[in-house]
C-alpha cells in the first residue's frame, strides 16, 4: 500500500452530552444563542475579563490546555508544510516505503522526519525543518543520516502503540496524528489522534483522543466530545461571525482543543463549562493563545 497522507487545513474539538440527539443539540443552541447575544449587546464597549483567579489546580489545568494546544498546532503546521516540501522533493512517494513521521525539537524549529521500516528496524527517509513559517532544511536522507535516534523511536512507538479501531470516527478520512514528548522527566508521551478539517467552512468539534503512553503501553486515554459535531466557522458577507461558542460537560476549564480549535476557526471561541457554571473565552492574541473567564455583571 502506497505512502497516503491527509493533511489538515486546522482542526478543533468539544460537544455536549448524550441527551437524545435533538434535544441536546436544541438545548446547545439555546446556550449559544443567548451568549453570543449578550455578546452583540456588549459591542462597542469593553467585555470586562480578569485574570484567572480560580483555584492552583484550576490555573495548573488552564496552563496545560495552553500549552498543549499551542504544541498541537505547532505540530500540526510543521507536519502538514514538511509533506508539502516531501511531496515536491520525493519523485516516487508510493515507491518509497514511508509509513509515517515523527517530530522533535531543534534550535530553529520543529524538525519532522519521515520514516520507513527496514528490516527489523526504522530508518529515516526525509527530514525538514519547520520554524519561522517557513521550511527549510530540507534532506533526503540516507547512509547515517538516515539512523534514528532514541527519542524519535521512542516516540514512534508511542504512536504505534495506538489501537484506533474502536474509537467513533467523524470524518471518512484517516485520524490526524500528532505525537507530543514527555513534559518533563517521569512524564508520560502524549498522542493525539484528531479528526481532520476537510473544508473552510467548518471546524470538527468531536472526534478527537488523547492517549497516554509510558514505555510504550499506553496507561491512560480520553475523547474531548461525547459525539461528532461540525461548527459552523463562515457565513455570507452580510452575516460573517465574529466568534463562536460551544458548551462543554467533560472538564471544569477548557481544554487544549479548544485552543487548537481558535488558531484554525481564526476567531475567538466561548466555552461554557456545565461543571461549574462558567463563561470562558479562548482566544489568540499576538500570535500566542490565551484563556480568560468572563465576568457575570
Amino acid at each position: 500500500m502506497g505512502f497516503r497522507l491527509i493533511r489538515s487545513i486546522g482542526r478543533a474539538s468539544q460537544k455536549w452530552l448524550q441527551l437524545p440527539f435533538k434535544w441536546a443539540y436544541l438545548r446547545q443552541m439555546i446556550i449559544i444563542r443567548s451568549l453570543l447575544i449578550a455578546l452583540l449587546a456588549l459591542s462597542g464597549t469593553s467585555i470586562l475579563a480578569q485574570d484567572n483567579a480560580g483555584s492552583s489546580t484550576e490555573d495548573q489545568a488552564l496552563q496545560l490546555a495552553l500549552d498543549r494546544g499551542l504544541d498541537l498546532y505547532r505540530h500540526d503546521q510543521a507536519a502538514w508544510h514538511t509533506t508539502d516540501a516531501m511531496r515536491e522533493d520525493i519523485e516516487d512517494l508510493d515507491g518509497s516505503g514511508i509509513r509515517g513521521w515523527v517530530v522533535t525539537n531543534v534550535e530553529t524549529g520543529l524538525l519532522v522526519t519521515f520514516w520507513k521500516p527496514e528490516g527489523d528496524r526504522l530508518q529515516g527517509v526525509y527530514s525538514a525543518v519547520w520554524g519561522d513559517g517557513k521550511v527549510s532544511d530540507r534532506r533526503i536522507l540516507a547512509g547515517e543520516e538516515a539512523e534514528l535516534s532514541a527519542t524519535q523511536i521512542e516516540l514512534i512507538d508511542a504512536s504505534r502503540a495506538i489501537d484506533a479501531s474502536a474509537l467513533e470516527r467523524c470524518s471518512k478520512s484517516p485520524f490526524n496524528l500528532v505525537t507530543l514528548p514527555a513534559a518533563k522527566a517521569g512524564d508520560p508521551i502524549l498522542v493525539y489522534l484528531l479528526t481532520p478539517q476537510t473544508g473552510w467552512d467548518s471546524i470538527p468539534l468531536g472526534g478527537h483522543y488523547r492517549f497516554s503512553v509510558e514505555n510504550g503501553t499506553v496507561i491512560d486515554q480520553r475523547k474531548f466530545m461525547n459525539s461528532c459535531f461540525d461548527m459552523p466557522v463562515k457565513g455570507d458577507k452580510k452575516n460573517e461571525p465574529v466568534a463562536f461558542g460551544i458548551t462543554h460537560f467533560l472538564d471544569p476549564v477548557p481544554t487544549e482543543i479548544h485552543v487548537f480549535s481558535v488558531f484554525a476557526a481564526k476567531k475567538p471561541l466561548y466555552v461554557i463549562t456545565t461543571q461549574n457554571e462558567l463563561q470562558w473565552v479562548t482566544e489568540v492574541s499576538g500570535g500566542q493563545p490565551r484563556i480568560r473567564r468572563l465576568d457575570e455583571e
